[in-house]
């Protein structure tokens, strides 16, 4: 496949001809990087730490992470359609590890013939299968970091999945509850029948495990609201305005948000990003 160079901070990647990554950002000029700073933040208070990146396409935001922390960054990919990319811009910014697998249960299948992929992105959530030509398995998050035992430090996670970041957060919980990261996910509700009550079941979980701080940003990079655990119906509220897009608009604009998670030890770090927000400092 032809490709393309695209600069992220002093970082030149590779991405595919048909990736939008470049396309996005010169329209949108926020899309795809309040993860930067927030990574900034997290690793002025934490330098000895690291961060992962489940469902890490080329490595776009390893590079953007890189740009704002030198840390290390283990990146978790098993798209074929984007390791020989990833393995490529690994090598160019340095410091990064690649886990070569889909995050899930031990053991579970994904039919690679049954992947979907378009501009850049790519789903797995119709590809959980056990039959077809070309299957590979599923790893749990915990067996990825004993492969991986640097990573046990990390206080970033980074999940975009195209649908699966629920799937993933509700098999990983253990691990995540250990690790108390700072979560940044995709809370895309459009991918499954069943969307809305997965993304609810998603942030009651995350409630579970002591995450308290929820910072809310729409699929453009705009900040949108702060959220604490106390505001389940804020969630609904906003669950039910990306329905609407999805079944009553006719053409959505607003696709899904992101949300970056936090646990009541790094209440800090959410005060001091959302401040920066609230005064356009980014």
């Amino acid at each position: 496949m032809m490709s393309k160079e695209y600069q992220i901070g002093r970082y030149h990647i590779i991405l595919p001809s048909d990736h939008l990554l470049d396309s996005y950002q010169s329209t949108w000029l926020r899309y795809d990087t309040a993860l930067g700073y927030i990574a900034q933040a997290i690793f002025q208070k934490y330098p000895e730490s690291s961060a992962i990146d489940i469902g890490a396409n080329v490595g776009d935001s390893a590079a953007l992470i890189k740009q704002y922390s030198d840390i290390p960054v283990l990146c978790i990919e098993g798209n074929p359609n984007f390791l020989e990319y990833l393995k490529q811009n690994a090598f160019r910014i340095g410091g990064v590890e690649i886990a070569e697998c889909f995050v899930g249960k031990d053991g579970e299948l994904v039919n690679l013939d049954r992947l979907f992929s378009s501009g850049g992105t790519a789903s797995i959530v119709q590809a959980i299968d056990r039959e077809g030509t070309t299957v590979v398995p599923t790893k749990s998050l915990e067996l990825i970091l004993s492969d991986y035992p640097i990573f046990k430090n990390a206080k970033l996670l980074k999940i975009d999945t195209d649908g699966f970041d629920f799937y993933i957060i509700e098999t990983s919980l253990e691990a995540i509850e250990g690790l108390a990261p700072v979560i940044y996910f995709e809370y895309d509700i459009s991918f499954q029948n069943q969307g809305e009550e997965a993304g609810l079941a998603t942030i009651q979980n995350l409630f579970d495990i002591g995450y308290e701080y929820f910072m809310v940003y729409d699929n453009y990079g705009n900040y949108l609201i702060s959220l604490s655990h106390q505001e389940y119906d804020r969630f609904l509220d906003l669950t039910s305005y990306l329905a609407s897009n999805r079944k009553k608009s006719g053409t959505p604009v607003v696709h899904y948000f992101d949300i970056c998670a936090f646990t009541e030890n790094d209440i800090d770090l959410f005060e001091s990003i959302r401040l920066g927000e609230i005064n356009l400092n980014f």
